[in-house]
């Protein structure tokens, strides 16, 4: 009887250890790295052919607080669409979106601005659209 004791305790252990391996991970935020002209970027993960781009002009991304981001992105079209998407599936569109006609900031495609104002802290997924191109980065929002 002391056996089958040991024997359950050890399978339940096993058990137990296999479900927090399964645990899901904390948010993985999008490498930033610094642009040549010294602000943040990110090189967006792409959903499609083409390649994306997100000049950030904040050190640190806050809930309640108005952040711009810059957005290079190559494909055929003339109309570009962002949205924000939290681990709780809330999604937001840009609080602004404007065209820009140039700029200093060397990445392949057109540019637009965006500013976001992201509701509440936590893992953001931010998803930009020209025509076909489609791409993402991920932003870890903390309090103000």
């Amino acid at each position: 009887m002391r056996r089958l004791s040991v024997l359950f305790a050890f399978l339940w252990l096993l058990t137990a250890c296999g479900a927090a391996a399964e645990t899901p991970a904390r948010c993985q935020p999008s490498k930033i790295q610094k642009s040549q002209n010294e602000f943040l970027e990110i090189q967006a993960d792409m959903k499609s052919d083409g390649e994306a781009w997100a000049l950030l002009f904040f050190e640190t991304a806050r809930a309640r607080e108005d952040e711009k981001i810059v957005w290079r992105i190559t494909g055929e079209s003339d109309t570009f669409e962002a949205q924000a998407q939290s681990e709780d599936r809330t999604t937001i569109q840009p609080i602004w979106k404007e065209y820009h006609g140039g700029s200093n900031w060397h990445r392949p495609g057109q540019e637009w601005g965006t500013g976001f104002n992201f509701p509440t802290p936590g893992c953001w997924t931010i998803t930009v659209t020209r025509g076909e191109t489609t791409g993402t980065i991920s932003l870890e929002v903390l309090n103000p």
